[in-house]
């Protein structure tokens, strides 16, 4: 993150997405991954401030935006006064890649250390860099001022934080898309991943890896986003475990009918209730318990 991107048309998609997690009573950090600003026209999208048509989705976010976003110092320390994320605690310490390169790495371990304690009561930690994710954690690499390392998302994750960070596809082919949304699944096997992705000026993804315990929470809001709230705006994705909540647990209940067509019934990890059929393996019924309780007539 750099303090000119403040207010473009991404930071209005990100705000909004970290608001509604917080008025559902998730305590969100946000490490902004600062570095200092640049001569590039990046963050100067603003002009759908102008336009008012993204206002309807959240106008509180995008009238603080737009009394913001054309300040000419303007800073991530407006947004964090601005109250748009109720609740949030932020870290907002520049990234400073100077000197040889063990000086580097040992000031990203101090910097990191220093946001681990700074955001030590947040559920949810947002890790806002401005490339995304470094597939190495090697600190002292090019540019790596402007990425999460790997580890980085892990510790924050085994201290117990839910973890969401930024990325985007940019010029990756499909299959290196996959590859690279799913990169984390390998070192954090545990966690439940979400991926809402951002359809406003470039594309902006946001990969959630989320404890088991508080997953189906955070599926629920992310599917009342892409259905109920953001329709065409956020759009839901996947990595390569595919939907979570539709794979089954426990044990099934089978029986064969008549005709011979065996019929399995199994729980779905979202508490729903799976119908399979031998004559028809193409297509999978769902239905809530009680739906299908009311369909027995029970």
């Amino acid at each position: 993150m750099k303090n000119q991107y403040v207010g473009d048309v991404g930071d209005f998609g990100k705000y909004s997405l970290l608001r509604i997690f917080a008025e559902k009573g998730i305590k969100v950090g946000v490490n902004w991954y600062l570095t200092e600003d640049d001569e590039s026209n990046d963050g100067k999208f603003t002009d759908y401030l102008e336009k008012g048509k993204l206002r309807r989705f959240c106008p509180i976010v995008f009238d603080a935006l737009a009394d913001i976003a054309y300040k000419p110092d303007k800073s991530v320390k407006d947004i964090e006064l601005s109250g748009i994320i109720p609740g949030a605690v932020f870290y907002s310490e520049l990234i400073r890649p100077v000197g040889t390169p063990d000086e580097r790495e040992k000031e990203r371990k101090r910097w990191f250390q220093k946001s681990m304690s700074k955001m030590s009561d947040a559920d949810l930690i947002f890790m806002d860099p401005d490339n995304g994710l470094l597939e190495s954690n090697d600190a002292t690499k090019r540019d790596a001022e402007k990425y999460v390392l790997p580890d980085e998302v892990e510790q924050y994750y085994n201290a117990g934080h839910d973890v969401v960070y930024y990325c985007h596809k940019g010029r990756r082919t499909l299959k290196q898309w996959e590859a690279y949304k799913s990169f984390m699944l390998d070192r954090i096997k545990d966690s439940k991943p979400i991926v809402l992705t951002y359809h406003k000026g470039s594309q902006r993804s946001y990969v959630f890896l989320v404890h088991e315990k508080n997953y189906l929470e955070y599926h629920k809001i992310a599917e009342e986003i892409v259905i109920n709230w953001w329709y065409k705006v956020f759009s839901q994705e996947f990595t390569s475990l595919g939907d979570i909540t539709r794979s089954t647990v426990g044990e099934p209940f089978t029986f064969k009918k008549d005709d011979g067509t065996v019929i399995t019934i199994q729980e779905q990890y979202d508490g729903w209730i799976q119908i399979r059929s031998s004559a028809d393996r193409n297509t999978i019924r769902s239905m809530r318990k009680d739906v299908f309780c009311s369909f027995l007539g029970v």
